[in-house]
């Protein structure tokens, strides 16, 4: 899981069927932004929503601007942290 998810951060977007070494991994990649961003550039694009574990965290708006969900969640937290600079 150390090479898979850097390179496929979106398997983080379902953390409840992630062991709890694998779960750490997605928290520690998105904090580090040590993560290919384009899988989840691209499943934005595409879905137009983020959700981790069915909770949304991330959508693009009407006008192709990211916009943020209230969230608790570490792993969101994280995601909108990066995304949101990214999209700047």
């Amino acid at each position: 899981m150390q090479l898979t998810l850097p390179q496929n951060p979106t398997i983080c977007l379902q953390p409840r069927y992630l062991d709890k070494e694998s779960k750490a991994l997605c928290l520690q990649i998105f904090q580090q932004h040590s993560y290919d961003p384009k899988p989840l550039q691209k499943y934005l694009n595409s879905l137009r929503l983020i959700s981790i574990d069915n909770a949304p965290c991330v959508y693009l708006n009407s006008k192709d601007q990211l916009q943020t969900f209230k969230s608790n969640n570490a792993l969101c937290l994280a995601l909108q942290k990066h995304l949101t600079k990214e999209q700047k």
